[in-house]
């Protein structure tokens, strides 16, 4: 375990990029980051469209056992 760390470490710091390839890593790296934000804002929106109307009977049952709450006005 300890050979194949340090032979990746080795490496690691022997090989370094170039400074133009980092910049295209950059670039992928961001763009990758927002596909993903944007497939979870996509996903959340979709599933609170589905669940809307539960989540609004859910909201008013709620509502309506505080209000049944002894000491309520």
């Amino acid at each position: 375990m300890y050979e194949r760390f340090s032979l990746f470490l080795g490496r690691a710091l022997v090989s370094r990029p170039r400074l133009s390839e980092l910049k295209r890593e950059e670039g992928q790296g961001i763009t990758e980051y927002g596909m993903a934000v944007a497939f979870v804002v996509v996903a959340l929106v979709g599933i609170l469209a589905l669940l809307k109307g539960h989540i609004q009977t859910f909201i008013n049952k709620v509502g309506d056992d505080i209000e049944k709450l002894p000491g309520n006005l």
